[in-house]
């Protein structure tokens, strides 16, 4: 009994020694097959081509930046190593800027700094590597704010010349503004004798055109704002004035709308001189008058005119420095015989009794 009791036991340990045996294989079997699938895993990894980290935020393909700012464009990509990175500006490899003679390009990002208009373009990543190649584009405009007063074109607004009872236009254009403008057409009620010169309008005789005669143009990409005057009448005769302003300041310019007629048509072209064409409206609206009333009016002739216009141009600062001046010599004469008296009193010998 005592013999099968130990071959029992001996059994027993036997069995147990081959489990443990068994399950030590299986555990290093399946430490192996981990090794391999996860070496298989990492060297796929390490073979795969390029591909764009944050694609989502790559969407963006239009930036718009203000000027004199730093711009940041950005291409991260993960792939097998090397990663080659590689910018270009409107397909060209070379990207120079003055204010920046060491810019890199072989960087996953590309840094613009003092933007100025000239960097407007089309900017290219491309991400290269052995297993092949990726790009993304960035359209960047640089926007720039000028800080000015308006300044109008020259040419407008044009003298125009209509009969009555058609339509007419005049278009003032703006080249350079700081900010969005504010426009005011005014017409005059008579030509300021300051005109062409300058013009007063704090004590200047005009009104407003009415802002429902403004239609918004663009001419040569500029932007500007013309006045429609329709079924012309006599009192719509006279000079216009394009005044824009900002809070910078202001810029205006002026022109002239008068009759046409074929009185003045084989002569000489009125429309060529505004007060000439403006003197001759007057003439003919008189001309009439006086046929009507039978009163015989006279108009001065435009010599006359610009003679006068001319002596009501004389500063009157001239005038108070020549009083001045003549005060002043005037003062010192007077000072200096006082003077002279008094040293010939003093110096004259005295007389005894």
């Amino acid at each position: 009994m005592r013999q099968r009791a130990d071959w029992r036991v001996v059994f027993a340990a036997c069995t147990i020694a081959m489990q443990i045996t068994t399950d030590a294989a299986g555990s290093t079997t399946a430490m192996r097959t981990t090794s391999s699938s996860s070496t298989s895993t990492n060297s796929g990894d390490a073979e795969a081509s390029p591909r764009f980290v944050d694609s989502i935020r790559m969407q963006q393909t239009f930036i718009a930046w203000p000027a004199r700012h730093t711009v940041r464009l950005k291409c991260r990509a993960n792939g097998s190593s090397p990663l080659r990175f590689q910018w270009l500006k409107d397909g060209d490899p070379s990207i120079h800027r003055r204010l920046q003679p060491r810019l890199k390009t072989n960087m996953w990002y590309l840094k613009l700094k003092d933007l100025v208009p000239l960097d407007s373009g089309k900017y290219t990543c491309v991400v290269s590597n052995a297993y092949g190649s990726i790009n993304h584009t960035y359209t960047l405009r640089v926007v720039e704010k000028s800080r000015s007063k308006p300044i109008l074109k020259c040419g407008y607004p044009r003298n125009a010349s209509v009969q009555l009872g058609q339509n007419a236009s005049m278009t003032c254009i703006v080249l350079v503004s700081g900010t969005l403008p504010d426009f005011r057409w005014v017409k005059w009620d008579d030509v300021p004798s300051t005109y062409p010169n300058s013009l007063d309008f704090e004590r200047g005789s005009y009104i407003l055109v009415d802002p429902v005669q403004y239609e918004t143009v663009h001419v040569e990409g500029k932007y500007g704002v013309k006045v429609n005057i329709r079924n012309v009448t006599p009192k719509d005769f006279g000079l216009y004035t394009c005044y824009v302003s900002n809070h910078l300041g202001s810029d205006y310019r002026s022109a002239f709308l008068s009759e046409s007629t074929d009185r003045w048509k084989g002569s000489e072209d009125t429309t060529a001189n505004p007060e000439k064409n403006y003197l001759a409206k007057d003439h003919n609206t008189e001309s009439s008058l006086s046929a009507e009333t039978n009163v015989t009016l006279e108009k001065p002739s435009p010599k006359l005119v610009l003679s006068r216009s001319r002596e009501a141009k004389i500063p009157l600062s001239v005038f108070i420095g020549v009083l001045s001046t003549w005060a002043v010599i005037t003062t010192i004469a007077l000072l200096w015989c006082h003077l002279y008296h008094k040293r010939i009193t003093a110096t004259k010998p005295g007389i005894e009794i």
